[in-house]
């Protein structure tokens, strides 16, 4: 008797530990939009590039537009889940190029690299826009501190890499929310990470 029932009560713990397990698995896909990437700051600092187009006489106007998230969760646990996030976001700049002022107006390029050159006060001679997409990915572990029958709130710790600069920044959601019980739910984030700045919303899916 003695032989059998330690090996037994294992196997029921084991087996309830695995159906445990398996009543927390979950799996959603999210639809999300934010602000554009951190890394985008990181990799081209305007400030040096404002002062490079002054000196040609140019001047630029950029616009952020909200990027798209595509996300994959995986919870393993009523708590615990794991994240997955591809982003792409677009920005738009419009190049103003500048006149010479009249007393310059017969030197060559090289000569007239310095802004003091152009008349800043003019209506520009011409403005090129320019679009470029960007994307990063980013991988994160949320912990869900509050859990509600029809909303949940977490934090979320991770690591992303932007496509233009294969270097890891941190992912850090101090504050996410997921509302809504069925197959469809909402979610709204405030972060700082590689695939937005401030935060994002959108709806999920769980599969």
């Amino acid at each position: 008797m003695q032989k059998t029932f330690f090996p037994t009560v294992i196997a029921l713990l084991m087996l309830c530990s695995a159906t445990a397990f398996a009543q927390f698995q979950q799996r959603s896909i999210e639809i999300t939009t934010g602000y554009p990437s951190f890394m985008h700051s990181l990799e081209y600092p305007w400030i040096s590039k404002r002062i490079d187009m002054y000196e040609h006489g140019q001047r630029y106007g950029e616009y952020y537009q909200p990027g798209i998230n595509i996300g994959y969760t995986y919870q393993w646990r009523k708590r615990w889940e794991v994240n997955a996030l591809l982003n792409a976001h677009l920005t738009v700049m419009d190049v103003f190029q500048y006149p010479l002022l009249p007393e310059y107006a017969d030197r060559t390029p090289s000569e007239t690299g310095s802004s003091q050159y152009y008349d800043w006060n003019a209506d520009p001679v011409s403005t090129t826009r320019q679009t470029k997409v960007y994307g990063a990915f980013c991988v994160s572990f949320r912990f869900k501190w509050l859990v509600r029958e029809s909303f949940s709130m977490y934090s979320g710790l991770g690591a992303g890499v932007s496509f233009h600069i294969p270097l890891p920044v941190p992912y850090f959601a101090p504050i996410g929310i997921q509302f809504g019980k069925g197959k469809v739910f909402g979610i709204v984030e405030a972060n700082i990470s590689a695939a937005n700045t401030f935060g994002m919303a959108g709806i999920g899916l769980r599969l």
